[in-house]
């Protein structure tokens, strides 16, 4: 992992974006608005098709097809589901680099680290010690408390408040207006449910909802 005073020092970072739908969109956004990052295209994986038009009026490339880009481009995922995992594996075999964005309206702390591939949307922040993983996406307004871990894959919606010392684990889903409180482990692949208040610490593969949260699902892996 490296600090956000580690990014690429490239003037402009091209940046391909895996993913043809709405939430790419979103991220796209937030590249435009990202000193440093610019929208080269997106990549399709599933659909052919919607490689035969533009996106934004940019070009959508087919996954088979971008290892010829692999010299100056760099990816980042626009799926919001912990399920992006499949994605990032499927094109690791073409060897292109991830690149990480921080909005300009995000404050990330310094003495914090941020992983390749993750994004930081406007407004989020992240405070002192805190470690965020690879390929996570912390949205728009979400709160990440100081000597938190945060794993791979994990995603943080919208206005989601995760308190200091905490440990979410790799694959899981923190829903929009989630609240975490303080010293909480949140188990591998479990998803908090929208609005909920975790008290206690969430075991791996469940799903957990209400004040207190509690386990409504189990054996599941994401969302």
């Amino acid at each position: 992992m490296c600090s956000r005073l580690d990014q690429p020092s490239h003037p402009q970072i091209r940046v391909l974006i895996l993913g043809s739908y709405v939430f790419a969109e979103e991220i796209a956004d937030l590249i435009d608005e990202t000193p440093g990052l610019v929208i080269a295209g997106f990549v399709e994986n599933l659909d052919r098709k919607r490689c035969e038009t533009q996106l934004l009026g940019l070009p959508v490339y087919w996954v088979d097809d971008i290892a010829d880009l692999a010299t100056d481009h760099h990816l980042l995922c626009g799926i919001g589901t912990t399920k992006r995992r499949a994605y990032v594996e499927q094109v690791a075999r073409h060897g292109l680099p991830f690149a990480r964005l921080v909005h300009p309206s995000a404050r990330m702390s310094k003495k914090s680290t941020l992983g390749y591939g993750s994004i930081l949307s406007a407004n989020v922040v992240v405070a002192a010690q805190t470690q965020i993983g690879n390929h996570v996406i912390i949205n728009r307004g979400a709160l990440v408390g100081h000597h938190t871990i945060v794993g791979d894959f994990v995603t943080v919606s919208p206005g989601a408040n995760i308190a200091g010392a905490c440990v979410i684990e790799d694959g899981c889903y923190i829903a929009m207006g989630a609240i975490v409180l303080d010293r909480i482990r949140v188990g591998a692949g479990s998803v908090v449910g929208a609005g909920s208040v975790v008290t206690k610490d969430v075991p791996p593969g469940v799903q957990v909802i209400g004040t207190p949260a509690r386990i409504v699902r189990e054996q599941i892996d994401g969302r």
